[in-house]
């Protein structure tokens, strides 16, 4: 097991430094390079609709096995966007790794050269980011914030076959208004989207307990909550006649956030 050095940064900035193990690399032009290329250069055509994207080339040890997961109020030339620059970005970053993994805001990224999808483990590939202000009550905001997040675990796990992603806001302490999401990979069984989700949940008590604001991310699923709203504006619906303005996302609160980027091996 081994945890990188935590990365201290004003607010959540995107994308997080990429996780690329030292311990899996490959061959320069050896064929699981080869696959590799090929199988990021098709994964952009497999979207199922919502922003999920699966692909693979070759079998057996040179085998790569690519996904994409973008974030679920995300539309699609967004979407795309993000996929197409995480490409670009993680091939330099890691330039001959056999598994690697980025996290934008928006999608996250991942390519190895074992099975991603049928991997159980929720506790490889995993950052959690947090802003170091704390709410004053911590015992109250925890009794308003976990029915909240284990509600949207449960919307989460229950989406169907094209998407597992809930967003949603309520009452927190002091006149402030939560906002969560939780998502994960939608080819995930009910279950083991909850199991996940509930894994990311419990990661709280030990980083982040009473925090203003938390992101737990990993390949499987993810889940975000703030005191500010994050979400974008995606209504599927005719373009009105009168261009509008873009919306305006607001800026996070004041504080630090602590990146804590870590992968743990067996």
């Amino acid at each position: 097991m081994y945890t990188t050095n935590f990365l201290i940064i004003a607010q959540p900035e995107y994308p997080f430094p990429p996780i690329c193990p030292n311990d899996t690399t490959y061959t320069p032009n050896s064929l699981y390079e080869r696959n590799l290329d090929a199988a990021l250069a098709s994964l952009p055509s497999t979207n199922t609709g919502k922003g999920f994207f699966n692909a693979s080339v070759g079998q057996g040890t040179d085998a790569a096995y690519t996904i994409c997961l973008c974030r679920g109020d995300v539309v699609l030339n967004m979407c795309q966007s993000c996929l197409r620059e995480a490409i670009f970005r993680l091939r330099i970053k890691c330039p001959n790794q056999s598994e690697a993994v980025i996290y934008y805001e928006y999608c996250l990224l991942k390519y190895s050269n074992a099975p991603i999808l049928g991997n159980n483990d929720t506790t490889s590939d995993f950052y959690n980011i947090n802003n170091n202000v704390n709410f004053p009550n911590k015992e109250q905001f925890n009794g308003l914030l976990q029915p909240f997040m284990t509600k949207l675990r449960r919307e989460a796990a229950a989406g169907g076959s094209l998407l597992k992603f809930a967003m949603e806001n309520t009452p927190g302490p002091s006149d402030t208004t939560l906002y969560g999401l939780t998502q994960c990979v939608p080819s995930l069984s009910e279950q083991e989207c909850d199991e996940c989700l509930e894994y990311a949940n419990n990661q709280f008590a030990s980083c982040c307990d009473g925090r203003v604001g938390v992101i737990v991310l990993m390949a499987r699923c993810n889940l975000r909550y703030e005191i500010y709203d994050f979400g974008i504006i995606s209504a599927i619906a005719p373009p009105p006649s009168q261009p509008s303005p873009p919306a305006r996302i607001p800026s996070p609160p004041p504080g630090t956030y602590v990146v804590n980027p870590k992968r743990v091996t067996s």
